[in-house]
């Protein structure tokens, strides 16, 4: 006689960091929680593997931040964001200081996800997560009797049976799609993504390029001094690009890079050291964060702009609010859409003004004369630098660069 099948409080789809992260949160909370996976690890991610000042705190918060210290990554003390016409303004993160006049953050730190994603993974399993790697979702089937969610699996492993399931699935999320949770936005970018090395002077500050409607970050892997691979990330247009890219997209990078009047002097020594990866349809928003069982967590939840670079401080913050909300409704065994709607309400007061701040930011990338213009500005009056690198840092609030005062000095 089979015995009934196991039932787990909650499964994770997706084990990046923001799958993790929650995978730990609930398992240290004694929920009995299923994280899966369809690729192993480590693994390499398109990603621009740059990690906001106020996502170290979280990381320790988690437990491996000593293990990514280990790796010896890259410590940015800020960013150089070049226009158009070749200027540069420079934001530091440790211009920012408390009411003791102490900075609030040093650095900011830039690490492989192909370390830190183990290091989440290694954590979430020891915390008491079953972990399955190699394991992709076929069908997800609702019963509205028990309100239990079944996952079945491509292949012949056994379906996996939760009281909740955390859609983690990236960007094209399969279960925010079938849940109709996600629609694509009129914004179609594409990212390549690749490790050089032989940059010309680098230094201790990430950067960014805008040339041509297109814009590409460069966040040193290794501390200063020490090695110059680097993480180089272009973002092209969808429309415009992705022709002349189709099955070359290494050479198409390399050849970009020579078209950013601060980057193409500095090219001429360049190696690559992994592969060029890339990914489309980067610009994608949530019609609803929840739906009965089931919660949109990191890149699953909406993905608009990839140059403020806070993606994975936003997926390690979404968790912490995902899994305060999974606790309380696991509690109350309540996994209903109307109690899971508080997930909604919590995430979009956390992020309500980044969003603001990453259209007037794309709005300046597709204008070039206002991009000049901007760097101008921010050239003379350096603390505006500095406050709008702590906003995108995730350390200041929003409001602090939406505001009329603020603003109006922008343009004037």
């Amino acid at each position: 006689m089979s015995s009934a099948p196991e039932i787990y409080d909650v499964a994770i789809v997706g084990a990046g960091p923001a799958g993790s992260a929650s995978a730990i949160h609930l398992a240290r909370a004694g929920w009995r929680v299923a994280l899966v996976d369809r690729g192993t690890f480590p693994r390499h991610k398109p990603c621009a593997e740059y990690l906001s000042p106020a996502a170290e705190p979280l990381l320790r918060d988690l437990g491996v931040l000593d293990q990514i210290a280990a790796t010896r990554p890259g410590r940015l003390k800020g960013f150089r964001i070049y226009a158009p016409d070749g200027t540069y303004f420079q934001g530091d993160f440790a211009a920012t200081k408390d009411t003791a006049g102490a900075s609030l953050f040093e650095t900011g730190l830039s690490v492989t996800r192909y370390h830190l994603d183990h290091a989440l993974v290694q954590a979430a399993r020891a915390a008491g997560a079953e972990v399955r790697e190699g394991w992709r979702l076929a069908q997800l089937h609702y019963d509205a009797v028990t309100t239990q969610r079944t996952l079945v699996p491509v292949g012949d492993a056994a379906p996996i049976t939760a009281r909740l399931v955390l859609a983690a699935d990236g960007l094209h999320s399969t279960i925010a799609k079938r849940l109709g949770l996600q629609r694509e936005s009129r914004m179609r970018k594409i990212a390549l993504v690749a490790h050089l090395r032989g940059i010309a002077d680098l230094s201790e500050y990430g950067e960014m390029h805008v040339a041509g409607r297109r814009y590409v970050g460069l966040a040193p892997l290794e501390p200063h001094g020490t090695g110059d691979l680097c993480n180089v990330a272009l973002v092209v247009d969808e429309a415009r690009d992705a022709q002349a890219l189709a099955g070359r997209p290494q050479e198409f990078l390399l050849a970009a890079l020579a078209t950013f009047p601060k980057l193409k002097d500095r090219i001429a020594q360049v190696t690559v050291a992994r592969q060029t990866l890339a990914t489309s349809h980067l610009c994608v928003h949530a019609r609803r964060l929840s739906a009965a069982g089931v919660l949109l967590v990191g890149d699953a939840a909406g993905y608009y702009d990839p140059f403020t670079g806070e993606g994975i401080y936003r997926a390690l913050h979404g968790a912490q609010i995902a899994t305060t909300v999974a606790h309380a409704a696991l509690t109350a065994r309540d996994t209903s859409a109307a109690f899971l709607a508080r997930y909604d309400r919590r995430y979009h007061a956390a992020l309500r003004g980044k969003h603001q701040i990453e259209q007037i930011i794309q709005l300046a990338v597709q204008v070039p004369p206002l991009m000049n213009h901007i760097s101008a500005i921010m050239r003379r009056r350096k603390h505006m630098a500095d406050t709008i690198v702590a906003v995108t840092g995730d350390f200041r609030p929003p409001w602090a660069v939406l505001n009329p005062a603020y603003l109006l000095r922008l343009v004037m």
